[in-house]
This record gives structure tokens, sequence and C-alpha cells, in this order.
């Protein structure tokens, strides 16, 4: 009965248990039970290809029939044994509750032991009907999955579900004779195979997790892109208040590198001043430009999934760089010449420039693109802006998937300590900031602490951010005899890191969209180019 019912199919209802199993399996040795059809067929390491094989073999020859001459009791006994579990994973409250609301028994998983016990017996229970309806009902919950946010842990449920449909399904066709002995062997070591690598398991249930995370990092990303002149403007202000308060996070970046703490707690302290200034932005409508590219990113893979024409895929990517442009410039253009007049306020004051000459030389040459390991420190850091965008898109599916903002805003405790109209309002701005504060904690922490964990490791890991060390460059050139020459490479620097940051966190946060939604992002993008050399101003300046 173990290998009509168990083989190739998942040991445990939780995801994370299974994933574990697998992983333990793969490293560690075990002992199975004997006379174990279904252990044999595990220790036979079959794949795909040896089911290909065994379907390829002459039919009607009966041996397959011989070989799988399980007893008719015993495969009964498995049917029945699958319908139970069925029956048990169909009615968990969780999976009950995405869907109509129904009386709990009148759920067609509820019937299936039943509906097993009398196709035994030789009656007509309607056995056909009650699986497409089982399966109607895994497709209504994966269609609620999607529209209120995803479950890891449920999509993987649902599927187990559906494999079970599936094997009670083929069981019973080969005790009618409607389904041949070959055909249900290559099925048990097709199943067998995939069952036994981890990949297939994390591929499958975290497909549509990816899926609704890049859906909602597309949405932040509309906001992104500029369809209009006075959008064009409002970009390029918004990125300027960002630039100016940029410009005071690199000043207590460097009064916290100038103060003697311990490297855990300096660790924590540069997190914190990062993640201060950017949930700062956040609450205030200011733009950090490097933000955008893994945002506008997602939202292009959903124009190549909807299929869009050529000129509407054209104004889509001109207003996803002209909105870049003034992002960049409204970053860099402010916060070199705040951070600079922060500086000259410090000397004239203190009588001292902010930053030493020996930390200020130091600096300077770590912007040199040439130089020093600006372009792979560019780079990593491009990798986690991309995955902060991970960060933002999980978080908002997170909120979307437990109804977060509707559950501030009708708690009971908060309404009675606030007042129902505060509570609402709370509701309100978890439902506009939630993910953007969330994926700006994480770009905090990751630009924050990570050089301290390397240097942990004896690794001299930096981060190059454009717009922070645009500030950090004219802090630095404050001195009493300005290293000219040092100061142009740093712009060139700048400018270097500017692309790596958005060059690879855009291509990073398209790769994923893509993958995610299954849609090639490359082909559509071949004639964009000759599109720009035709007309640079239509992708560069505002709209027309």
């Amino acid at each position: 009965m173990g290998l009509l019912a168990d083989a190739g199919l998942p040991m445990h209802g939780s995801f994370l248990r299974e994933a574990m199993e697998l992983l333990v399996d793969r490293f560690v040795p075990s002992l199975d039970p004997e006379n174990d059809l279904s252990a044999l067929l595990h220790r036979l390491e079959l794949n795909e290809a040896d089911a290909d094989w065994i379907e390829a073999l002459p039919a009607g020859d009966g041996l397959w029939d011989e070989l799988l001459a399980v007893p008719a009791e015993a495969r009964w006994d498995a049917v029945q044994l699958l319908a139970h579990r069925a029956a048990a994973l169909g009615l968990a409250r969780d999976l009950l509750g995405l869907g109509p609301t129904e009386r709990e028994l009148d759920s067609p998983f509820a019937r299936l032991p039943e509906a097993a016990a009398a196709l035994r017996r030789g009656e007509d229970p309607g056995w056909e009907r009650l699986l497409d309806a089982c399966r109607v009902k895994l497709r209504g919950a994966l269609a609620h999955l999607e529209e209120h946010g995803i479950s890891t842990e449920l999509v993987y449920r649902v599927d187990l579900l559906d494999a079970h449909l599936v094997r009670m399904g083929k069981v019973v066709d080969v005790i009618q004779g409607r389904l041949e002995g070959r055909a249900f062997a290559a099925e048990l070591v097709r199943s067998k195979a995939r069952a036994r690598r981890l990949g297939t398991l994390v591929k499958g249930s975290l497909r549509l997790m990816a899926r609704k995370v890049v859906e909602h990092t597309g949405r932040t990303g509309e906001h992104y892109i500029a369809a209009s002149r006075e959008e064009w403007a409002r970009t390029f202000w918004s990125a300027a208040g960002g630039g100016a308060l940029t410009a005071f996070t690199a000043l207590f970046k460097y009064a916290l590198g100038a103060v003697a703490l311990a490297p855990l707690v300096g660790g924590l302290g540069f997190a914190a001043n990062y993640t201060v200034s950017f949930v700062a932005m956040q609450f205030l409508g200011l733009t950090l430009a490097s933000k955008q590219p893994a945002m506008t990113a997602a939202s292009l893979a959903g124009a190549l999934e909807d299929s869009r024409s050529r000129d509407r895929l054209e104004d889509l990517v001109a207003g996803i760089t002209r909105s870049q442009v003034m992002a960049t410039a409204g970053n860099v253009l402010v916060t070199i010449p705040a951070a600079l007049a922060l500086a000259l306020a410090w000397r004239w004051f203190a009588g001292r420039p902010f930053v030493d000459p020996a930390t200020a030389a130091h600096s300077l040459h770590g912007l040199h693109p040439f130089r020093s390991w600006t372009i792979p420190f560019a780079v990593l850091t491009g990798i986690l802006l991309w995955m902060s965008s991970l960060a933002a898109g999980w978080a908002a599916n997170w909120s979307a998937y437990r109804r977060l903002p509707e559950a501030v805003a009708t708690h009971r405790r908060l309404r009675h300590w606030l007042g129902p109209a505060v509570a609402e309002r709370l509701g309100g701005l978890v439902e506009r900031h939630f993910s953007g504060v969330a994926g700006y904690v994480v770009l905090g922490l990751l630009l924050g602490f990570l050089p301290v964990a390397f240097a942990f490791a004896g690794l001299p890991v930096e981060v190059r951010h454009v717009t922070l060390n645009a500030a950090s460059l004219a802090l630095c050139a404050a001195q009493d005899v300005p290293p000219w020459a040092d100061i142009a490479w740093g712009l060139a620097g700048i400018l270097v890191i500017g692309v790596c940051n958005f060059g690879v966190s855009f291509h990073l946060a398209l790769k994923t969209a893509t993958r995610a939604r299954g849609v090639a992002g490359a082909e559509p993008l071949m004639g964009l180019g000759r599109a720009f050399l035709k007309d640079p101003w239509r992708f560069l300046g505002p709209p027309r």
C-alpha cells in the first residue's frame, strides 16, 4: 500500500518540514524499513529519464501489471488512505478560508472518504465529479491567494492536495482497468524522481510568491515613471529633497566614524543613521534615485507580459529613463552643494574642516574609479538595492495577505486607546508606507552593517552608493588645500558608481520579474537602442 499511497508524494503537510527532510535525506544516511516497495523505489535513485524509458516500452504485454500485482484490497486501502489524508488537508481552517464562506462539511473534501468507501463497495458515488469539485475548490483557493496575497505554506499544501487527487484518480483507474500498469509505473518513477529534488519543491512552492512580490514591486515602480511634465518636474524636486536629506546622513556618518565605538555598536549606529534617513524620505514623500531601478524594472516586466505594442513599450521605457535621469540629477546636484554648505558652515564655526585631512584623503582615494575597488563595491551595492526591493515587495504581499491595514484600523485596543479616527488614519499610513518602510529598513541595515560584518571576517568590503558618496565627496572636498585632482577623479567615480548601482539593480530586478511572470525580457527590448539613437531627447527630456 505504501508504494501506491506514499511513493512520489511529499511526506509532510508543511513546506518547511518537507524541505528540511529532503535536505537531511541528501546528506544523512537512513535505514529504510524492510519489505517496503516505496523504500526500494527510493533507494534505486531513478530519474525522469528512466520514467521516459518505461513509457517507451511496448505496451500490452502484461509485464507491468504482474510487477505491480498489489492485492486488490491493498489498492483500495491506498485509495481510502489518500482520501482521508486529502480530507484532513482540505478541511484545515486556513484553507477553508480561501474562498466563499460555506458550511465546513459542505466542502467536497469532506465527502472524499465516504465516496472512496462507496466506490470500494461497487457503488457509484459520482467519483469523477467529486474529484473535479475538489480541483475547482483548489483553483478558487489559488485565485484567492493571488488576489489577496500569497502564503508559501498554503501554496505548498494546495499543490500537495492536487497531488493526492491525481494519485487517487490514477490508482482507481488502474483498479478499474482504464490505466495499464506500464503507464502507472512510469508515473510512480517520475513523481518519485521529482519528489527527491529540493529545487523542485522550492521552485514549485515559491513560484506564486515570486510573482506576487514582483507585482507589488511593479505597482510601486509605476509611481516613479513620469508621464507628464508636471510629474517630471515633481520627480526632480522630490529627489532634490532626498538629496538635501542625504547630505545630513553623510554628515552623521562621518560624525559616527570619528567616535571610538566598538565594531558592533558602530555598525548598528551606521545602520540606524541610514535607516532613519531613508524612512524619513518615505514619510516626507522624498525620492532616493537608487531605489527606482529595481521598482521600475518590475513595471517594465509587467508591460512585457501584457504584450504592449512597440510604441507603448517605447513610451514606458522613455518614462523610466527620463524619470531616472531627473531623480539622479535631483539627488546628486542638490546633495553636493548641500553637503558642501554644511562643511563650510562647520569650518566657519569650528575653524577646522569637518572631516580631518587623513580621512578625507582616504575617502577621496576610495572614490577613484580605477585605483580603488569602487566598481566591485558599486556592483555589490546594486545587488543590495535589488535585495531591498524584494524585501519591499515581500512586505507588501505579507501586508495584503494579513490584511494589515484593515486589521490596524479595526483593532479593538487601538480604537480604545487612540480613538476610531486615529486608528483608521493609522491603518491608512500602514497601507501607504508599510512596504516602503520595510524596504528602506532592509537597505539601511545592509548598507550600514554589512561592511562591519565583513570586517569581522577580515574582509575590507565597503559599499558605494551614488547619492551617499556624492555627499561624502563634498564633505571631504572642504579642505584648507583642496586636492582638485582627487576631487575630479571622485566626480568621475560618482558617475561610475551611479551606472553600476542603477545598471545592476535594474538588470537583476528585470531578470527576476521576467522569470516570475514567465516572459522573455530581452527580445522585445532589442529595438530600443535604435529608437534611442534616433530620438535621444524622447528618453532623456521632459514628456512632450
